[in-house]
C-alpha cells in the first residue's frame, strides 16, 4: 500500500516513494504497493486460492507473507501460488536482483501454470517495477506485455478486485494514443455487481482528474467489509488524505485520516498519513507518536515509517533522534532509492555525532 509508496518523503500508495521522473509517471502510478499491490459467498473473488496468503495479501503484512510464501517453495519449488506471493512481497525491496530472480520464476510460471492467474498478476507488476527505474523507452517496449498480462488476470478472476484494479490504473496512467485513457478505466466498471467495489473504482476515475470533491464523495459512501476491498479503501482515502495535507487543508486532513484510522484501527497507513499531517501542522511530538504506534500496526514494514519520524525530529530540534532514525531506515531493506538519499543528505546536514 508511504507505505513506501509514493514520493520522495511521501508513499507509493501507500507511501514512500520519491517522485517519478518526467516521462514515465503514468507507469509508476500502476502499483497500489506492494502491499496490495490486497467471507462467504466472496470466497471464490481472490487472487489466491490459499486463505492463508490471500489474508496476508489483504492485511498488507508483506514480511509474513515473504516467509510464509518462502517456506512452501522450500518444500514445492514448483507452487505456482507461493512463487506468486514472495514476488508481490518482494515487490519493493531495495534489491534489484532478487526483483529480477522474481520475475524468471514468474514467466516460468506463467508458461508451465497458464490457469494460474496470480502468477500473470505478480509477473504485471513485477515486470512495472522493473521499467520504473529504466529509460522511457524500456518502459514503452513493456507495455504490450503488462496490458496482456494484466488482462488475462482479470478474465480469469473477473471477481477480485485486484487485477481489475490494477488495469484500471494501467489505463488511467497511460495516454490513449498508446493503449490507455478514462473511457477504457471506465469501461472497467462492467460487470462489477459489488457496490462499493464499484465506488472505489469510480473514486480512482476521480482522483486521476483531480476532482477530489467526488473522491470524497465516493469513499464516503463505502461501507464494505471485503479485506481486499479495505485495502483499495485505506490507499485511496491516504491518498485524499495527503492531497489535502498538500493543498494546506491540515484541519480536513486530519480529520479524515483519524476518521480512516478508526475505521480501520490495525491498520498502519492511515496513522502514517495522520502522521504526515501533523509534521505540516507543526505538532512534530504528536507526529513521532502517531508514526511510533504505526510500527505496531499491519503493513508498518512497507510504510517509510523511521524516515518520518526523522524528519520530524530534524524538524523538531532533536538532532541526535533524527539521526539515529535516519540511519535506522538507510538500513531498511524495503528502503526507497530517493527516501535513502534523502536521509543521506538530511544527515550530511546534521553533521557528525557529538
Amino acid at each position: 500500500m508511504d507505505g513506501k509508496t509514493r514520493p520522495s518523503t511521501t508513499h507509493w500508495p501507500t507511501g514512500a516513494r520519491a517522485r517519478p521522473r518526467p516521462g514515465r509517471g503514468w507507469l509508476t502510478g500502476l502499483l497500489l504497493a506492494p502491499a496490495l499491490l490486497m467471507g462467504g459467498s466472496w470466497a471464490q473473488a481472490a487472487v489466491f486460492k490459499d486463505s492463508a496468503l490471500q489474508s496476508l495479501l489483504d492485511a498488507g503484512q508483506a514480511d509474513q507473507m515473504e516467509k510464509v510464501a518462502s517456506q512452501r517453495l522450500k518444500s514445492n519449488p514448483d507452487d505456482p501460488q507461493a512463487t506468486a506471493a514472495l514476488a508481490l512481497a518482494q515487490l519493493d525491496l531495495a534489491d534489484g536482483n532478487v526483483l529480477r530472480q522474481n520475475i524468471q520464476r514468474l514467466e516460468q510460471c506463467v508458461q508451465k501454470t497458464p490457469q494460474e492467474a496470480s502468477c500473470a498478476y505478480a509477473l504485471a507488476l513485477s515486470l512495472v517495477m522493473e521499467v520504473r527505474g529504466g529509460s522511457k523507452f524500456k518502459a514503452l517496449g513493456a507495455l504490450g506485455r503488462v496490458s496482456e498480462l494484466m488482462q488475462k488476470a482479470m478474465a480469469q478472476l473477473p471477481d477480485a478486485p485486484e487485477p481489475r484494479s490494477a488495469l484500471q490504473q494501467y489505463y488511467l496512467a497511460l495516454p490513449s494514443f498508446i493503449g490507455g485513457g478514462e473511457s477504457k478505466a471506465r469501461a472497467l466498471e462492467q460487470g462489477v455487481q459489488d457496490e462499493d467495489q464499484l465506488r472505489l473504482m469510480r473514486a480512482r476515475v476521480a482522483a486521476s482528474k483531480k476532482d477530489w470533491a467526488s473522491v470524497e464523495r465516493e469513499l464516503r459512501a463505502v461501507r464494505t467489509r471485503r479485506p481486499e476491498l479495505l485495502l483499495e479503501q485505506r490507499v485511496i482515502g491516504s491518498d485524499l488524505g495527503r492531497q489535502w495535507m498538500h493543498d494546506r487543508q491540515y484541519a480536513k486532513a486530519k480529520a479524515w485520516l483519524e476518521e480512516l484510522s478508526r475505521q480501520q484501527p490495525q491498520q498502519a497507513m492511515p496513522l502514517y498519513g495522520l502522521g504526515r499531517v501533523l509534521d505540516a501542522m507543526d505538532d512534530h511530538d504528536a507526529a513521532v507518536a502517531a508514526y511510533e504506534k504505526a510500527k505496531t500496526l499491519l503493513g508498518a514494514e512497507q510504510l517509510a515509517l523511521d524516515h518520518r519520524i526523522g524528519i520530524a525530529l530534524q524538524d523538531k530540534g532533536d538532532k541526535a533522534g533524527a539521526r539515529a532514525a535516519f540511519e535506522r531506515y538507510i538500513g531498511n531493506r524495503r528502503a526507497s532509492a530517493s527516501n535513502v538519499e534523502d536521509c543521506r543528505r538530511r544527515l550530511a546536514e546534521l553533521g557528525a555525532a557529538t
